[in-house]
């Protein structure tokens, strides 16, 4: 049986009610995106070491236990190993004849090329990791709050914020419903004798293939229920419009938002 929501945790919510999960929505967007500019900035064993206790400890806190998350990132990883395998069998680098550790036609292994390919690694993990943490602690609603209240000075510019950040989290909020759309078809197609978990990869690749048309028919089946829905309550953006939930940061989450700065700092001096 065809198992993806397993697989694929991309734009779930899980609630632990974890001190994480109770933080200000525009700090962990802010933090967030310290991760993702130290993700570039670093770029030694040593600053990734650094950071990678305070990863530890963001998952530990967030009582999201690892297993869940790495069960869940199969799909991904397998893709990033297929991709670090290429870069190192391709490495283009211009690399001295006895830094090579294997050497075969176009085909190359060497120690630039493993070095490159394993700190590209790490930086993917990360990105990947923080962006799924704050998916996971952090609930759709207010995401898209935190998101229009960041943005809102862009709003003196005539940047359609609301509209922006309303198509963002509707295209995150589909990731799973796609996904569940195509267990479901999947289900009907195996009640029909066409299994999907037996044959080799290509085979199964190609079965899955056949689902995407109906896949994305459905999907925009439920864009037009959803564009009908919002028409008829009248939906016009941020325009006059109200929150029920006020954010508020306390100075726990300042102090939070502070330490991951300065972490991130020290790796990066690192």
């Amino acid at each position: 049986m065809l198992e993806l929501q397993r697989n694929v945790i991309f734009g779930q919510f899980v609630e632990t009610g974890s001190f994480i999960h109770r933080m200000d929505a525009r700090i962990k967007i802010a933090a967030t995106l310290v991760f993702i500019v130290a993700s570039f900035l670093v770029d030694s064993f040593l600053g990734f070491a650094v950071l990678t206790p305070l990863i530890l400890a963001i998952g530990v806190v967030s009582r999201i236990p690892l297993g869940y998350i790495l069960r869940g990132s199969r799909l991904f990883l397998a893709f990033l190993v297929f991709i670090l395998a290429i870069q190192v069998l391709f490495y283009p680098g211009d690399v001295p004849e006895s830094d090579y550790l294997w050497h075969w036609g176009i085909l190359s292994i060497s120690r630039e090329g493993l070095y490159t390919a394993v700190i590209i690694a790490l930086r993917v993990v990360l990105l990947y990791y923080v962006t799924t943490m704050l998916m996971l602690t952090t609930s759709l609603v207010d995401l898209t709050n935190g998101l229009e209240l960041i943005l809102g000075p862009l709003q003196r510019l005539r940047v359609p914020v609301n509209e922006l950040v309303l198509v963002f989290v509707i295209a995150i909020k589909f990731v799973p419903v796609f996904i569940q759309e195509m267990e479901r078809l999947a289900r009907a197609q195996t009640a029909r004798g066409v299994p999907f978990d037996e044959g080799g990869a290509i085979k199964r690749a190609r079965r899955i293939g056949r689902l995407l048309i109906p896949i994305f028919i459905s999907g925009f089946a439920r864009a037009d229920t959803l564009t009908i829905a919002m028409n008829t309550r009248s939906y016009r953006g941020g325009m006059g419009r109200t929150k029920l939930r006020q954010m508020r940061a306390s100075p726990s989450d300042w102090l939070a938002l502070a330490l991951v700065i300065a972490w991130t700092i020290a790796a990066w001096l690192a």
